[in-house]
C-alpha cells in the first residue's frame, strides 16, 4: 500500500474540530494495514509534525490559543509492532508542542506503553 494510501496527503490535516467541552481535536486518519517499513515510519512522522507545527502557526494561535488540543491519531486496525513501539515514544514530543497524544486502533482508544 502506498504511503498516500495510509495516510493520505501528508502536508494536510484530515480532520480538526472544536468539542462541546473547548478542546481542539485534530485527528491523523490511518488507512488500512500501517507496516513498520522505515518509509512508513518517516511518513507517519512526517505527518504528525506537520499537525504539531500547525498548533504553533499565528492562524491556529489566533483562533485557538489557550484551547487544550489534542492530536487523536486514529488506526483502523492494529498497526505493524514496529508502529506501536513508535508512537509509545511520541507523547513527550507532543507535550513539547503543549498538545496531549490520543492513540485509537479500530475505533477504541488505546494507551501504549513505552517498552
Amino acid at each position: 500500500m502506498s504511503i498516500e494510501n495510509m495516510f493520505g496527503e501528508l502536508d494536510k490535516i484530515d480532520i480538526l474540530a472544536e468539542t462541546k467541552t473547548g478542546e481542539v481535536v485534530m485527528v491523523l486518519v490511518c488507512n488500512g494495514f500501517i507496516d513498520g517499513s522505515p518509509e512508513t515510519q518517516k511518513a507517519l512522522l512526517d505527518k504528525m509534525e506537520g499537525y504539531l507545527n500547525h498548533t504553533q502557526s499565528e492562524e491556529f494561535q489566533k483562533e485557538y490559543s489557550g484551547w487544550p488540543v489534542i492530536l487523536r491519531v486514529t488506526l483502523g486496525r492494529e498497526p505493524d509492532e514496529r508502529i506501536l513501539a513508535l508512537l509509545s515514544k511520541c507523547p513527550a514530543w507532543a507535550a513539547d508542542y503543549g498538545v496531549k497524544l490520543e492513540i485509537e486502533i479500530g475505533g477504541k482508544q488505546v494507551r501504549i506503553v513505552e517498552s
